[in-house]
């Protein structure tokens, strides 16, 4: 059948700034962005994807929060909503997801749970798959450079093989550093200051035509200072606490594959881990004169095997199955003090096991409409330890095993070329899990997210190419909505739970647009709307009930316009405008763990030419204050970046 066809780049080669949609398999539920930068963040990726956010700690990837059409993770405890793909290795959970992928251009946000039946560790509320580029016909290179304000310095390099007598090769590392955003009047000089290396490598050889072994590995070492915190309603860049903190964090991802390819289809393997740890990690938090002091040391390492099968790209019932199993551990021991004065000193180990067969196939009713059935069958078995020092000597164990079926159904209809059509329903997961802060053995344990998703939207591409959108809508019914419950949003507890809302319900909308008026010239537009609330949910400690409020991390809607041109002598500007809608933090919907809508401003101008690029660029130039995340049971928050700007050069060979 006849699929949107995908649009032309801005320009030919490889500019900077470049944010470019393809077309996809499933054109309507896939966002798809091409990267050219060295490095991709992660964040930026969000702010360019509608309905896609991350309410971000400061601290890396730890405590950060990822929500996609109101499916959210918990900030530690519980299992991701979204998650992330490397090439085929899959990247574990939310707070171990590295947020920066040095050499990874290309970007495809798959929406939906209906995903779960083409991917072995599949989140509740899609995939987003990250890509190394393929080898070029000859070998090329790039080295960039940047400084800026804040005494921020970057250099990052790559280098791509062409390929030769079958074995390929693809290198890219970045250093850089910067001061911090938040000054110490105590102390005399700022406390979150970064610095970070990270590496990418491919390595891939075809002893014969038909196979092909592919070796990824993504490394990442962080030195930085204390975690961003800031008392709220008090002043965003500076602080008075006497102590200072810091974040050390090394990760790595690394995974082989064996794939074969025939005539009849395709059959690959992949044996990937993930190794996370976290630590030194200690900040430190003001409560009056007082300040108090967490501690924290936490790893996770999980082992993956993922087996595909699929049929040939030609085949008339197209189709692709898998088998999928990890195994992983995390471990953390956290210690929180005034002063001598030990409020909590406790660890805990858990222990977590997945398995999952999944898969769909798709035929031709007739020429102009296709059907697609999936299923997948999920195991999720989990076992937790945990000991309590202070403040009294507790130990306890509980385990946890949950099964989902999860079929999908979806409709694609093109009655006209590059007019496309398509309309699903599927069933979403998440396991349950522990919430280790608390003591409460009672209250430790909660249970799986199930969600039942209906998804439809209509894409078209113009006939000369210069004008393409997408509207999706969608509605999820959610039972057991799992939702942080912060210890600071009731008087009666001093406790931290993930509980579950027996009902809630997720609908919105979203706008892809992308208009070339003019050669050089590109004009894109994405809008996103999200309505989730918690139809039932009673406070377990105060018995409150919150039925129809707003559930917390999700902003109530997003927009990025953004707008490039580029000149055949060379020189290119590029603005970008984005916003998020107000954005509770609690689910009381108490107006002050809440940020409200804030707009950011950015941009670049240079200029490129055959083998060098320089630009200027500036984020947050109307230098915005918002909360990039709030920590409720804390009462402190994590201030966005401020105004950055600098220059930025590139060297091609």
């Amino acid at each position: 059948m006849a699929l949107a066809a995908a649009t032309e780049p801005v320009v030919q080669g490889d500019p900077m700034l470049v944010q470019e949609r393809k077309a996809d398999s499933s054109p309507g539920l896939t966002t798809t962005l091409a990267l050219t930068n060295t490095a991709t963040n992660i964040q930026e990726i969000s702010a360019r994807a509608a309905n896609f956010y991350i309410a971000s700690s400061g601290a890396r990837s730890f405590n950060d929060t990822f929500a996609l059409r109101g499916l959210t993770n918990t900030p530690i405890f519980g299992d991701p909503a979204v998650t992330f793909y490397l090439d085929d290795i899959p990247l574990g959970g939310g707070f171990t997801t590295p947020g920066i992928f040095s050499g990874a251009t290309s970007a495809e946000l798959k929406r939906g749970p209906g995903q779960n039946t083409a991917f072995g560790l599949a989140g509740a509320a899609g995939v987003v798959q990250l890509s190394i580029p393929e080898p070029e016909k000859r070998t090329t290179g790039r080295v960039e450079l940047s400084t800026g304000n804040f005494s921020s310095r970057a250099v990052s390099a790559l280098i791509n093989s062409a390929s030769n007598g079958g074995a390929e090769a693809f290198v890219s590392a970045k250093y850089e550093t910067r001061d911090g955003y938040i000054y110490s009047q105590t102390l005399g000089h700022d406390v979150d200051h970064q610095q970070s290396s990270t590496g990418l490598t491919r390595l891939s050889y075809s002893p014969i035509a038909t196979l092909k072994l592919s070796l990824v590995a993504q490394a990442t070492r962080a030195r930085d200072g204390e975690q961003p915190l800031v008392p709220l309603k008090a002043p965003m860049d500076t602080i008075t606490r006497k102590s200072q903190g810091e974040t050390q964090l090394d990760s790595t991802n690394a995974g082989l594959t064996a794939a074969l390819s025939q005539p009849w289809g395709r059959l690959s393997f992949t044996s990937s881990i993930n190794d996370w740890q976290l630590g030194p990690y200690r900040s430190f938090l003001a409560f009056g004169p007082a300040e108090l002091l967490n501690d924290v040391q936490l790893s996770q390492r999980n082992t993956n095997q993922e087996l595909k099968l699929s049929s040939g790209k030609n085949d008339s019932l197209r189709w692709h199955s898998g088998l999928f199993f990890s195994e992983g551990t995390t471990k953390g021991s956290f210690t929180r003090a005034f002063g001598s004065f030990v409020m909590e000193d406790s660890s805990y180990e858990i222990d977590a096991r997945k398995m999952a067969a999944y898969g769909e196939a798709s035929f031709a009713l007739r020429s102009d409409l296709d059907l697609t059935a999936g299923l997948r069958i999920e195991d999720a078995e989990k076992s937790f330890a945990r000991i309590g020092r202070i403040p009294a000597n507790q130990t306890y164990s509980l385990s946890h095993d949950a099964r989902a079926f999860l079929p999908k159904l979806q409709i694609d209809f093109s009655p006209k070329q590059n007019l496309h059509l398509f309309s699903s329903i599927g069933a979403g997961f998440k396991p349950g899990g522990f919430s280790a802060f608390t003591g409460n053995r009672a209250l430790s344990a909660f249970g799986p997210e199930r969600t039942a998703a209906f998804e439809s939207g209509i894409s078209q591409t113009s006939p000369n190419k210069t004008l393409s959108w997408t509207v999706r809508a969608f509605a999820y019914e959610i039972r057991g909505y799992q939702i942080e419950r912060s210890f600071a949003t009731g008087s009666m507890t001093d406790d931290y739970l993930v509980v579950n809302a027996p009902k809630a319900r997720s609908t919105g909308m979203e706008l892809e647009l992308t208009w070339r008026p003019a050669q050089g010239l590109s004009i894109t537009i994405d809008y996103g709307f999200t309505h989730v609330i918690l139809r039932e949910f009673t406070d377990p400690f105060t018995g409150q009930h919150f039925d129809g409020n707003r559930a917390p991390y999700v902003p109530s809607y997003d927009y990025n316009v953004r707008c490039e041109y580029q000149h055949a002598s060379g020189w290119f500007v590029m603005f970008e405008a984005s916003a998020n809608g107000r954005t509770e933090y609690t689910e009381s919907e108490n107006s002050t763990f809440a940020q409200n809508t804030y707009n950011l401003l950015g941009g670049r101008v240079g200029l490129k030419m055959n083998h060098w690029q320089i630009a200027l660029y500036g984020e947050n130039l109307l230098d915005e204050h918002y909360y990039s995340s709030i920590s409720a049971g804390t009462n402190h928050g994590t201030p966005g970046a401020p105004r950055t700007q600098g220059v930025e050069a590139r060297l091609l060979f």
